[in-house]
């Protein structure tokens, strides 16, 4: 027997079969072979130039680069087609000739590279040879050696290059042309490598025909399809009562398509299968079984063709028709059993999953469709489990290729998110829904591709088109303006001939108009069913409505699946069921023996708990007699049966779903997800419950960064909500996002509306307020807490008397320090250590290894050991562990491998010490940064591609909590972001992946107002970590550029004439916390890095965000500090001092100090003055400009606003008079009213001060009228009206002055609440009107209120001094609260005294209280409530000698001549 042979025949056999598999994705197998080519090519050309001459060395090395290039466009093509897997494969699949354009591509690249190869690294030939027979299926079978001669194969040669030239005879790579080279000249790759680089330019143009292939394999016969025709058509009459009668032809053929396929692929695997039984093979091959097609045939001639059905094993790829849901669709709500929604699922970094964005290819819901009974269809399930890895690859049945595509996935499991994403594809159940459409017979697997037909062809309103103007023409639109100027000079070439090219321009441009098609898009309603749709308010309604319908008929081309239970199915539920019940009667018994004396309150007793009432939810606590345990094990187990039995399908499959045990009584804010490996932390949680469960009760829990002090709040709140009807959350870490927050609380909790024009401050005070004096048990979480005066606002004053309590985590003990006495003596702390060894191997291992399914199997797990002592080196800390999991999962190594690279590192450290004389590479102090978080950033970072990396750096200046993809992927035109572009979404998804899986970030999907979308997490103390790595390399200004760059295309502009712009708020509270996590790290950045780049963008995203504070009536510090920042950054890059920007942020702080009190009041005049001037100066310098125009009107007249608050108000009028002269040149007061408003409000004031009161009560009438034609009766009305209302007490009317401050503080009190400085302003005024009329009780009841309000609000310390003070008067003259009024006197003295030095020259010396603290508030903010002062003022306007005046009392006061 020939040995030769026997040997070779396995081999041979082998060949075949990899042949098989290389024809079933070529492709994939084309590509492979390339890129292991390229990279050939490169170590040999390295190898080459070690060993040449310097002079061909030098030869050589430049090719480096190109090779080099070349390596990374063939990769980046391949991961953005699908290439690099099966993923392009299984896109043209029906779409022959792209697929054999690319084949013909691929093989040409990979012959070019190998000879490139031969003839220059003739060393190399030995390692091609198996490739290159391999990509050229050539066959390896051994021929018969002839007698008497040696056998030498081609690659024995003696001769190196010999052996080159033979290789390439062989494989005919011969140019014809040129022949072999001379042996002694030495070629290089420099034309090879040429070609290469055009047939890769081939495959970049291919790019976009790939990702969008049209099918061309439709012409096979059909064969028996007509028989389903007749239900779908069936189907159509009863469910598609509005569709057109082409909508239906196309529908039907699209399904006759379908069936086409299906019978197709039936056929082949019929085929095969046979085949396979011939060779004996059948048994070893179970994913080739193919005999159980027959119980899923919709019709029995089809059932003839396969026979009856067979036993399947765990490859089995049975064909499955659709699974009817029994549930009918009775009402116009209707129940959802469409497939559930493809989506990126939310994970958290203490989470193992990582899951691969995927397009929503299914639809969410089915209510909208109109009544009538017909039962829903389900997609079929996977063929085999698809959790386990083991199971992975199997051959799916509806288009033969081995699933999952992606290589990766196979080592992870899939979902049944991932089936059904794959099992659309390959149905591709959307279809053109409109009539006429040039793409009807185009087919869609993916449910956005198809949305995005639509949009684009049919149904965007925004679409515009070009017509031509004309007439007669036979083609008049066109969708792009390059096809219609191509008209333009093909059939109208005289016209364009004789124009300027820039009239030309004028022409096209004047021809855009909107698009014909997108006019007739009036389709607000289904085109199939009828249901209308409201558009405006949901503007993507028809998208999953439509989606479903065709779904729904796309399933009907498989068929109904048969009932595929059978009595051995039976058996093994019932086994499944009684092994379950066993469990939790084994935990029982045990907790029974170990606390006996809670059993009849604590221990759930299963032969109780599971009654007709138990649902889905879990367990409920009950009592009852233990000892009936054992007889009623039986019923027990019943009970379970029938629990299990009345389960979705889809909720017992979904094996380790993080179930969500929220009650219906429980509220939930914002509470992030339940981590499903949460370990330890018992004593802890129990301890917090002890003390928080009370009322009125704080704890703070803190600990270093990354001691899970986030996922211990979490866990806490999940495992206690039965303890409470309301759970919020809130992210501290950003204190200038509290307000919107607490708003968000207010909305849903409290039902409060938003409308009006309450400021976010006054809001949160009246959330607080609510939140007191709730009914119900609530609990309020604020999350990294960085001192306790950001957040003390937002707890309720009379927390210690509601129903709520207070959790608090921060990362240091101490920066919680609270002043009350009352909170000190319900205020707990608890220090969270690490975790405890065990908890920390248990842990990582559950983290790594989804295997394992209790903590009772984790001691003898074979890697216990080496998990605990792992986690005892990073000291057991939660996040480090995290760390560890992603880099083992993503890295596929083992925990040996893991503690050798660390050994590695550690060492490799611990020389770099020595040599820098103990001098450690740390930025951080060892209170801020964990050394294994340090030494995991090593271990990481060096695997991580250099496009997520510099995501990642990106993601480190953003708001940690939430960093919408929105504002990452965008249309980008920078170079240094176009690795974000919106069209380069494959990569965009390997970023992620890559980040996601070594547990760097957490992805999150979140909805608002219907509209779901991706938000990423990542935690702080990586953020620290990566922003001090990358300022000691030098790529902190490249990494700020870009963040910068990004949330300035987000973040709306300020109005170029700075002008309210209520429309942007909405998108600046979305992107604000990134500029306040933008400015930590530029103040971080002087301190550390004090060389680091300042950019005029970045100055002008602060200004914004000044501008925004200013805009919304926000906190005044936080506006202050941005635009401090931006002018430091504008100092320190040289911009002009008389730049307008300067001129827009001394504008905007001027405003901000003025509504800060009179600290701040010279300062304010002093920015104000500032931006006046540099407004004339670049006015009057260059031509005329409207808007520059209104910019110096606007700072002349808030300059002289400030001259008021001085008493300058001659300097004022004359300005102000200017002002009059300007608006009348920009038109009459009914055109624009505010301008009129202004100047006839700001008279009033003056003559006011000019004790012209009959003029003064005029013109502020005429002030208020325009306000109401400009803006109607809202905050700006409300503002002259109060103005008004103290003329009208100045001329001696006090009765309807009262009358119009009740009026005022009505409406202001309805539209912008109680805690609004402005209502509070109202309270004070009507209280101190009530005085005038003898009212003193009623004085006293609303001074009461605005004393009690302005103490929880954010109204100045010198307005609530003044309003003490008038308390106490009211409470002697009253002879009532004689003690409280003494306290409110001292109180109201000492503020006196503290701004004594801030009361203006006019005042000086007069020693009255009330004249004093009037003339400490602003102009328009009640400085004439009284009356004293103005005549004080006025006396001295006449020159006259202070003396005796009357108060508002009535009474008679002295005052000193002072001055």
């Amino acid at each position: 027997m020939d040995n030769t042979s026997t040997v070779s025949a396995p081999r041979a056999r082998r060949t075949r079969e990899a042949q098989k598999l290389r024809a079933k994705a070529p492709l994939a197998a084309h590509f492979e072979d390339c890129a292991e080519a390229v990279k050939q090519l490169y170590a040999a050309l390295t190898a080459n130039s070690r060993t040449l001459s310097e002079q061909d060395s030098s030869r050589i090395d430049p090719l480096h680069a190109t090779v080099e290039r070349c390596k990374k466009r063939l990769m980046s093509w391949g991961h953005d087609t699908g290439a690099s897997c099966r993923v392009l494969d299984h896109a043209l699949r029906r779409a022959s000739k792209p697929r054999g354009i690319t084949i013909t591509l691929l093989k040409e690249l990979h012959e070019l590279v190998v000879k490139s190869i031969l003839l220059n690294c003739p060393d190399s030939t030995e390692s091609l040879s198996e490739t290159f027979t391999r990509s050229h299926d050539v066959d390896e079978t051994p021929q018969p050696a002839v007698q008497n001669q040696p056998s030498v194969s081609p690659l024995q040669s003696p001769s190196k290059h010999e052996e080159a030239k033979e290789i390439i005879e062989i494989f005919g790579l011969v140019d014809e042309e040129l022949g072999f080279p001379d042996d002694n000249v030495s070629l290089s790759p420099e034309e090879y490598l040429a070609d290469v680089e055009g047939i890769l330019d081939e495959l970049a143009a291919l790019r976009s025909t790939l990702l969008d292939p049209y099918d061309d394999e439709l012409s096979s016969p059909l064969l028996e399809t007509n028989l389903a025709s007749k239900e779908d058509r069936e189907y159509i009459q009863r469910a598609f009562k509005k569709a057109s009668p082409a909508l239906v032809d196309s529908l039907l053929a699209a399904n006759r398509r379908r069936r086409e396929l299906i019978y197709k692929l039936r056929r082949e695997q019929q085929q095969e299968e046979a085949e396979l039984a011939k060779s004996d093979q059948l048994q070893s091959k179970p994913h080739a079984t193919l005999q159980s097609l027959a119980g899923h045939l919709s019709r029995g001639k089809e059932r003839e063709l396969v026979g009856k059905k067979s036993k399947r094993g765990p490859g089995s790829t049975r064909f499955r028709g659709y699974r009817k849901v029994k549930t009918p669709l009775g009402s116009e709500a209707g129940v959802s059993r469409t497939a559930p929604s493809t989506k990126v699922a939310e994970s958290s970094l203490f989470s193992d999953d990582v899951i691969d964005e995927q397009v929503s290819v299914t639809s969410t819901t089915f209510s909208s469709l109109e009544p009538f009974t017909i039962p829903l269809h389900k997609p079929p399930g996977a063929p085999v489990p698809i959790s386990s890895p083991k199971n992975l690859p199997f051959r799916c049945q509806y288009c033969t290729f081995e699933v999952p595509l992606e290589f990766e996935k196979q080592n992870t499991g899939m979902t049944e998110s991932d089936w059904i994403t794959h099992f659309y594809l390959d149905l591709q159940p959307y279809a053109c829904t409109f009539d006429g459409c040039s793409r009807s017979q185009r087919l869609f697997g993916v449910k956005q591709q198809w949305c995005d037909h639509e949009i684009d062809y049919h149904r965007d309103p925004l679409r515009k088109s070009w017509y031509c103007p004309q007439a007669g023409c036979k083609t008049s639109e066109f969708e792009s303006r390059e096809r219609f100027e191509q008209h333009l000079r093909s059939a109208h070439q005289d016209f364009v001939t004789k124009q300027t090219p820039e009239f030309l321009n004028l022409v096209i441009d004047s021809s855009q108009q909107p698009s014909s098609i997108s006019q007739s898009f009036v389709q607000q309603q289904c085109p199939l069913c009828g249901h209308p749709f409201n558009l405006k308010v949901k503007p993507l309604e028809w998208k999953d409505h439509i989606a479903n319908h065709l779904e729904q008929f796309a399933l009907l081309a498989l068929g109904e699946e048969e009932d595929p239970e059978s009595s051995d199915d039976e058996a093994t539920r019932r086994e499944i069921v009684t092994e379950f019940v066993g469990e939790i009667q084994e935990r029982y018994n045990i907790a029974k023996s170990t606390h006996p004396e809670e059993q009849d309150t604590t221990v759930v007793q299963p032969s109780v708990v599971l009654t007709e009432s138990f649902d889905h939810r879990g367990f409920t606590e009950a009592s009852g007699d233990s000892g009936r345990t054992a007889e009623n094990k039986n019923l027990w187990e019943d009970k379970v049966e029938t629990y299990l039995t009345k389960q979705p399908e889809d909720e017992l499959q979904d094996e380790g779903r993080d179930i969500d045990r929220s009650t219906e009584a429980t509220i939930w804010h914002e509470v992030p997800k339940r981590d499903g490996q949460f370990v330890g932390r018992d004593h802890d949680l129990h301890g917090l419950n002890t003390f928080i469960s009370p009322s009125g009760h704080i704890c703070v829990i803190s600990g270093r960064g990354g001691i899970g002090k986030t996922a211990t709040a979490v866990e806490y709140a999940h495992r206690f909500q039965d303890c409470y009807s309301a759970i919020i959350w809130i992210e501290a870490e950003t204190p200038g996002s509290l307000d919107d927050q607490y708003a968000s609380v207010g909305a849903k909790i409290f039902s409060l509306g938003t409308e009006g024009g309450q400021d976010p401050m006054s809001y949160s005070i009246n959330v607080r307020s609510k939140l007191g004096g709730w009914d119900k048990r609530w609990l309020l979480i604020f999350d990294n807490v960085e001192a306790w005066k950001d957040i003390v606002r937002y707890i309720p004053r009379n927390l210690t008397k509601g129903k709520g309590s207070v959790l608090i985590t921060t990362r240091q003990q101490s920066l919680i320090e609270i002043e009350s006495r009352g909170l000190q003596q319900v205020l707990h702390r608890i220090e969270l250590d690490p975790l405890t060894s065990e908890e920390a191997g248990q842990f990582l291992l559950c983290s790594i290894d989804k295997t394992i399914r209790s903590a009772l199997d984790v001691p003898q797990h074979p890697d216990y050991d080496l998990a605990v002592k792992i986690a005892e080196l990073v000291e057991n800390l939660p996040l480090a562990l995290i760390m560890i999991s992603g880099y083992v999962k993503i890295s596929k190594t083992s925990l040996e491998d893991f503690l050798e690279i660390w050994e590695e590192k550690t060492a490799f450290r611990a020389k770099q010490v020595e040599r820098s004389d103990g001098k450690s590479r740390r930025y951080l102090s060892e209170d801020d940064m964990n050394y294994s978080i340090d030494l995991l950033w090593d271990i990481g970072i060096s695997e991580l591609p250099n496009p997520a990396r510099n995501l990642l750096e990106i993601l480190a200046f953003l708001d940690p909590e939430n960093i919408q993809k929105d504002l990452l992927v965008r249309d980008h035109d920078e170079y240094y972001l176009t690795f974000l572009n919106s069209t380069e979404t494959a990569m965009y998804r390997r970023m992620i992946r890559h980040l996601q899986g070594r547990k760097l970030i957490e992805v999150r999907e979140k909805e608002e107002d219907g509209v779901k979308f991706e938000t990423y997490k990542i935690h702080r103390l990586l953020q620290e970590k990566i922003v001090m790595e990358i300022g000691a390399q030098l790529k902190f200004d490249s990494a700020m550029r870009k963040s910068t760059t990004l949330v300035r295309k987000a973040f709306p502009k300020a109005p170029i004439i700075q002008a309210p712009a209520p429309e942007n708020w909405k998108a600046c509270k979305e992107y604000m916390p990134h500029i306040f996590s933008l400015h930590r790290v530029f103040k971080t950045a002087q301190e550390l890095f004090p060389g680091f780049q300042r950019t005029e963008e970045l100055a002008d995203l602060f200004y914004h965000a000044g501008f925004y504070i200013w805009d919304r009536q926000q906190k005044e510090e936080d506006g202050l500090a941005f635009l401090d920042a931006a002018e430091t950054i504008l100092d320190n890059i040289g911009i002009s001092p008389l730049s307008p920007r300067r001129a827009d942020i001394h504008c905007m702080s001027g405003l901000l100090r003025n509504a800060m009190g009179c600290q701040q009041r010279e300062e304010s005049f002093n920015r104000l003055e500032q931006a006046l001037s540099i407004r004339k100066k670049v006015f009057q310098s260059q031509e005329y400009d409207r808007d520059r125009d209104i910019l110096f009107q606007n700072a002349a007249t808030d300059y002289a606003i400030l001259l008021l608050n001085r008493y300058e108000f001659k300097k004022a009028e004359v300005i102000f008079n200017k002002c009059l002269v300007k608006y009348r040149t920009w038109g009459t007061e009914e055109s624009i009213p505010f301008e009129y408003s202004k100047y006839y409000y700001n008279m009033g004031i003056v003559r006011i001060c000019q004790e012209r009161l009959k003029e003064a009560a005029e013109l502020l009438k005429r002030s208020v009228e325009l306000a109401e034609a400009a803006f109607g009766k809202t905050g700006q009305y409300w503002d002259n009206y109060f103005m008004l209302a103290c003329c009208v007490r100045l001329s001696g009317d006090a009765q309807r002055a009262l009358d119009m401050h009740l009026e005022i503080h009505k409406a202001r009190l309805e539209e912008l609440g109680k805690h609004s400085k402005s209502t509070i302003l109202s309270t004070f005024a009507v209280g101190v009107r009530y005085v005038g009329v003898g009212d003193l009780d009623t004085a006293i009841a609303y001074m009461e209120e605005c004393v009690d309000l302005a103490n929880t609000s954010n109204w100045t310390e010198e307005s609530i001094g003044r309003a003490q003070a008038c308390l106490a008067r009211m409470y002697r003259e009253r002879g009532v609260n004689l003690d409280k009024a003494s306290e409110l006197q001292a109180r109201a003295d000492e503020v006196r005294e503290k701004y004594l030095q801030y009361e203006s020259e006019w005042v000086v010396g007069v020693g009255d209280q009330y004249a004093i603290f009037d003339d400490l508030q602003p102009t328009d903010e009640g400085r004439y409530l009284g009356s004293l002062l103005l005549q004080i003022l006025w006396a001295r306007n006449r020159g006259e000698e202070l003396g005796h005046f009357i108060d508002s009392w009535g009474r008679e006061v002295t005052v000193l001549t002072g001055l």
